[in-house]
């Protein structure tokens, strides 16, 4: 542990000492939980984890620690920094992953033997010169490609204790009520349990878990194997030489705890964003947001079900989404699939942290709120309209409210 998070770890313990003998100290303002710290209520041991997880989630790994043959960043807070540590991609050139996909013979294929499906843009010839293995580009065969960028980890365990029933209450995908919106779930294998999942996580809801998270970024953004994943990501598809990855498959052997548990545990433990105003016309704004449909698919709150983390435990969870794929129209069709979302069909982004991003959209491709609403398809064509027929005042109460979560 570094020693920030010691002296909190301490801190908190001295706190926590004072208090139970009585000692109240002077009248203070309530606490404001920061972007990229710890989640509100934690035990001293998980506040501990939580800081250690953080210190690697920011370390560098290097050759001797498995990175590569081919990967994506050499740390996980590469891309993931906007507004804090734990938030999205800022820049494109940076922070944007690529999927490739195509037909083959008539079925949907993820192009394995060509580098898919994730693309990974960087190579051990940073480190090593000599290196023959190339970066990897798309590959004239592909014929769909997706690019994205990082989403932002802010209360994802949260995220994840939402109970599957508040989420399934949500879901149409026949719009039997013919409100226009159909949202599903996508169903995803977990390979730690064998089990089929609701989808949480990623920009298709295509992993159900934060641990299985953290090992999927570990092998595709990183090049490092794990007893989940312990297949090494071959450069463009094609065998490589293996004294450019000498580390035994899996490189991330099972630890107490190794290095994976401890990123799931900064994930886990990672405190969502806090609202920064109430004002009358952010207050304005969240009624013209119902009044627009636009809480249809961002629901603004759901419920979390028990949980042995008190933190996480039955606590109400303001992140404006359903956790549901929506069909988001032809301007968003990237062909990929994942899971069951088809190439049109996005998770409801959850919009709390919205404020602190610089880009939206999958793929960043708007660069202020009021243009990715304008870009809205699909399902959302209808919210989408109301907002463009607002009028100049309720449009600036409605952005007002976006840019206070």
């Amino acid at each position: 542990m570094n020693k920030s998070g010691l002296f909190s770890v301490l801190a908190l313990s001295s706190i926590g000492l004072l208090m139970a003998a009585g000692w109240k100290g002077q009248a203070q303002a309530p606490r404001v939980t920061l972007l990229g710290d710890p989640l509100p209520g934690l035990t001293v041991a998980q506040v501990a984890l939580f800081e250690e997880g953080k210190e690697l989630f920011l370390e560098e790994e290097g050759f001797a620690d498995g990175l590569g043959p081919i990967f994506n960043g050499k740390s996980c807070g590469e891309c993931h920094v906007q507004g804090g540590v734990g938030g999205a991609g800022f820049d494109l050139t940076v922070s944007r992953v690529t999927r490739i996909g195509g037909m083959r013979n008539g079925v949907y294929s993820d192009l394995e033997d060509l580098g898919g499906p994730v693309l990974e843009r960087r190579s051990i010839q940073e480190i090593i010169p000599e290196c023959p293995i190339n970066p990897e580009v798309v590959p004239n065969n592909a014929e769909f490609v997706s690019r994205r960028i990082s989403t932002p980890l802010f209360g994802l365990g949260l995220m994840e204790a939402i109970s599957p029933l508040q989420i399934l209450r949500n879901i149409d995908p026949l719009d039997l009520n013919q409100d226009g919106i159909s949202g599903r779930v996508n169903w995803v294998m977990n390979p730690e349990t064998g089990q089929y999942e609701i989808g949480r996580f990623g920009w298709k809801n295509q992993i159900s878990s934060i641990h299985v998270f953290s090992a999927d970024a570990y092998q595709n953004e990183m090049g490092i194997t794990s007893p989940l994943f312990p297949t090494e990501n071959l450069p463009q598809g094609q065998p490589f030489d293996p004294i450019w990855d000498p580390v035994p498959d899996p490189e991330e052997e099972e630890g107490d705890p190794d290095d994976i548990d401890l990123f799931a545990d900064f994930m886990r433990f990672l405190a969502p964003p806090a609202r920064k105003s109430f004002s009358p016309a952010v207050v304005r704004g969240e009624q013209t947001f119902a009044a627009i449909k636009c809480s249809s698919c961002h629901v603004p709150a759901m419920t979390t079900g028990a949980n042995p983390v008190a933190a996480l435990s039955h606590k109400s969870v303001r992140l404006y989404s359903d956790l549901l794929l929506h069909d988001m129209g032809v301007a968003f069709d990237d062909g990929v699939r994942q899971g069951v979302a088809q190439g049109g069909e996005w998770r409801t982004a959850p919009l709390w942290g919205v404020s602190v991003r610089q880009l939206f959209l999958h793929d960043g491709r708007a660069s202020t709120i009021d243009a990715a609403i304008r870009m809205h398809g699909g399902e959302a064509n209808r919210s989408r309209q109301s907002y463009v027929g607002l009028s100049a005042a309720k449009r600036a109460d409605l952005l007002a409210f976006l840019n206070s979560l």
